[in-house]
């Protein structure tokens, strides 16, 4: 692909901490309700010509879902909801922690036994308040129903993408055109937001969903090239209902982008690449990355690609 010249001017508010640099872009928040954890500014590696690793990593509680999460619980206690329920396989539960604790909210997460026994260990060394369910997410949906509480699922909020816009400012500012990018599906909720930013500049690159053999509802559409497992290394990719599925597909297909299901060994040789690179990212971004080598070795034409690196390696 051609080498473009534009360059996008996004005026930023440097006084302000983590995504309300980007105020002005995003639905309005009452100043005092304006949460952070100085959430976002992540780096941008790039290993090869063509490749750039977005170290979401690197959020302060290790996760993207920090930026969802900021925007999230700011805009619901502005709405003067204090008392929130969350089902979570980790990263999200982390970062919903943190950011309720900051202003003393209450939170009850619902999570699965399986959950990953060292996000259950930093979960309960924040003192977070845990209930066990081999159904979290319908049993936090009767919990919320139930107590009154408000379910503070990224899915099941308008506002829930709202945050996620920033990874598309920081990309369209630090890169300018980019040509295609790679992400992490589970809910959804984060590509759709990066979708929203993007078109908020007239710009969509093409957007790859990238799911794994064990749980892939969306990708699984466009790649038929894989052969099922019944667990996978990215554990956290686990959603197999969608409630934002159609708004995924819509998303994707807009932007001439496409789906790969990736194979436990397709993780295992993409963590060994980001390994030689002196990289620690967890499984789910790893996913990304394996995306991405899988979309080469099958004939695309891949430009300036960016592909999510998710989260930490717990």
């Amino acid at each position: 692909m051609g080498k473009s010249k534009i360059e996008f001017k996004i005026p930023t508010d440097q006084t302000k901490k983590g995504i309300w640099k980007y105020e002005s872009f995003l639905s309005p928040v009452g100043d005092r309700y304006k949460l952070s954890l100085n959430e976002g500014g992540t780096s941008e590696v790039r290993p090869e010509e063509d490749l750039i690793l977005k170290r979401e990593d690197e959020n302060p509680t290790g996760s993207l879902k920090d930026r969802g999460m900021a925007y999230l619980v700011s805009k619901l206690s502005s709405q003067g909801k204090m008392s929130f329920v969350l089902s979570s396989s980790g990263n999200a539960a982390i970062s919903a922690v943190n950011y309720c604790q900051l202003v003393g909210m209450n939170l009850v997460i619902f999570v699965s036994p399986k959950i990953d026994k060292a996000k259950l260990g930093f979960l309960k060394s924040k003192k977070a308040s845990l209930i066990f369910s081999k159904k979290p997410v319908s049993d936090s949906i009767r919990f919320s129903h139930k107590e009154g509480f408000t379910n503070l699922s990224p899915s099941r909020n308008l506002f829930g993408p709202e945050g996620y816009q920033t990874i598309a400012f920081e990309l369209l500012l630090n890169q300018n055109l980019i040509d295609d990018i790679f992400i992490p599906v589970s809910s959804g909720v984060a590509l759709i937001g990066v979708a929203l930013g993007f078109s908020k500049f007239g710009f969509m690159p093409r957007i790859h969903v990238c799911q794994t053999t064990a749980v892939c509802p969306i990708a699984s559409l466009y790649d038929k090239n894989f052969t099922r497992e019944t667990n996978s290394l990215a554990g956290a990719l686990v959603a197999k209902y969608i409630p934002l599925k159609s708004r995924v597909i819509e998303a994707v297909n807009k932007s001439g982008g496409s789906g790969w299901v990736i194979s436990n060994r397709e993780i295992e040789n993409s963590q060994k690449y980001l390994v030689k690179k002196g990289i620690t990212t967890s499984n789910e971004g790893a996913v990304a990355l394996a995306g991405w080598m899988k979309a080469k070795r099958s004939g695309w034409q891949l430009g300036k690609s960016v592909c999510l690196l998710t989260g930490k390696k717990y």
